[in-house]
C-alpha cells in the first residue's frame, strides 16, 4: 500500500488522464455537430443562436455535454481515489469491489454514488469555461487580423 502523498496516485492518474482526453474530444465532437446542425437549420431563433460557430449556445451546450461524458468515464476513479486517500482500503481493485459490495452488488449504484452532485458543479463550470475560451480565442483572433 502507498503511504503519505502517494496514496491514491494510481486512481488519481486514471481519474485525470483518460477523462481529460474524453472531455476535450467530447467538446469538439459536440461543437462540430452543433455548428453543422446550425448551418443546416439556418434558424436564427434557435437555441444555438445564429448559423455561425461563435454563438453563445454552441460552446455552452458543448461544454455541458463534455463535462457529462468525461465525468461518466472518470467518476468511478474519483470515488475510488477519495476512498483510498481516506485510508480505508489498499488498492484500486479492492476499493472498487468494496464500493460494489456496499451497494448490494450493484456496480452502477456503487461506483456512481454522488454522481449527480458532481454534475451539478461540473456542467456549469465546463460550459462557462469553454464559452470563455471560445470568446477569448475569437477576440484574440479578431485583434490579430486588424
Amino acid at each position: 500500500a502507498q503511504n503519505g502523498a502517494w496514496r491514491g496516485l494510481g486512481a488519481t492518474l486514471l481519474r485525470d488522464g483518460i477523462p481529460h482526453g474524453v472531455w476535450f474530444l467530447s467538446y469538439e465532437y459536440a461543437k462540430n455537430s452543433l455548428v453543422e446542425r446550425a448551418r443546416m437549420n439556418q434558424e436564427k431563433s434557435s437555441i444555438l443562436g445564429s448559423n455561425s460557430s461563435n454563438s453563445v449556445g454552441i460552446p455552452l451546450l458543448s461544454g455541458a455535454f463534455a463535462a457529462t461524458v468525461a465525468w461518466a468515464v472518470g467518476y468511478p476513479f474519483d470515488l475510488i481515489k477519495t476512498r483510498i486517500q481516506a485510508g480505508g482500503t489498499k488498492g484500486i481493485i479492492d476499493t472498487a469491489k468494496e464500493l460494489v459490495h456496499e451497494s448490494g452488488g450493484r456496480p452502477i449504484l456503487g461506483l456512481y454514488r454522488g454522481f449527480t452532485l458532481k454534475l451539478v458543479r461540473a456542467i456549469p463550470a465546463s460550459a462557462i469555461g469553454f464559452f470563455v475560451y471560445e470568446y477569448v480565442k475569437d477576440s484574440m483572433s479578431n485583434k490579430m487580423e486588424m
